[in-house]
C-alpha cells in the first residue's frame, strides 16, 4: 500500500520535471496527480528549463528513467542506469546492485543501490553523490524491489562520506534494466 503512493508522487514528481522541459500544453495533464511539491532544481529554477531557451544540460539528459530526492526539497533526474553483476563472495550476497548517473548544472551526480545481504543479515546500503557532496548509508536502507521488470522503491538516511557529521534523506524510484552488465 506505501508503495503505490509513493510511486504515483513519484511518477507525478518526474511528468512535472518532464513538463518544464515540454511544451506548454503538457502542463496542466502532469498537474492532476501532485501530491508532492513540484520538480524543482534548487533555489533557482531557471535551470530546470522553465523557458526552455539556454538549458544545453538539460537537452543533453535524453530519457529519464528514474529521479531522486534529497530531503524532500530537491529531486534529480537519472538517465543512464547499469544493472550490475550482482557480487556473491560467500559474506555479501547481493540481489542487486544498480548504479544511476544525470547530471545536474553541469555537475555529474550518481546513486548507488544495494539490495544485499551480509553474513546472513539484511545489510542494503544506498550512496550518493551530487552537489550535496557524497554521502553513505548510515542505516541499512529500506529497499523495496520485487524483481525484473519492476522499479525499485526505497529511502535511506545517508552520511556525509567526508566528515560523518551532515545527514541527508534520500528518496528514489528507478527503472531496472533488464540486462546485467559487468561493472567490477
Amino acid at each position: 500500500m506505501k508503495k503505490i503512493p509513493h510511486g504515483l508522487a513519484v511518477i507525478a514528481a518526474t511528468a512535472l520535471f518532464l513538463a518544464g522541459c515540454a511544451p506548454a500544453a503538457e502542463i496542466p495533464a502532469a498537474s492532476e496527480n501532485d501530491q508532492d511539491p513540484p520538480v524543482a532544481a534548487d533555489e533557482d529554477s531557471t535551470e530546470t528549463g522553465e523557458t526552455g531557451d539556454d538549458s544545453p544540460e538539460d537537452a543533453d539528459f535524453g530519457e529519464v528513467l528514474g529521479v531522486v530526492k534529497i530531503n524532500d526539497f530537491t529531486t534529480y533526474a537519472i538517465t543512464e542506469l547499469r544493472n550490475c553483476e550482482p557480487l556473491n563472495d560467500g559474506t555479501i550476497e547481493r540481489e542487486l546492485e544498480l548504479q544511476g548517473f544525470g547530471e545536474h548544472e553541469g555537475t555529474p551526480i550518481q546513486i548507488d543501490v544495494y539490495k544485499q545481504m551480509v553474513a546472513g543479515s539484511a545489510g542494503n546500503e544506498v550512496s550518493w553523490s551530487g552537489p550535496e557532496g557524497v554521502f553513505g548509508s548510515s542505516d541499512i536502507a529500506s529497499i523495496t524491489w520485487a524483481g525484473e521488470g519492476d522499479n525499485v522503491l526505497g529511502s535511506s538516511t545517508l552520511v556525509d562520506g567526508a566528515t560523518q557529521s551532515e545527514k541527508i534523506m534520500v528518496g528514489f524510484d528507478l527503472q531496472v534494466p533488464a540486462e546485467t552488465v559487468a561493472c567490477r
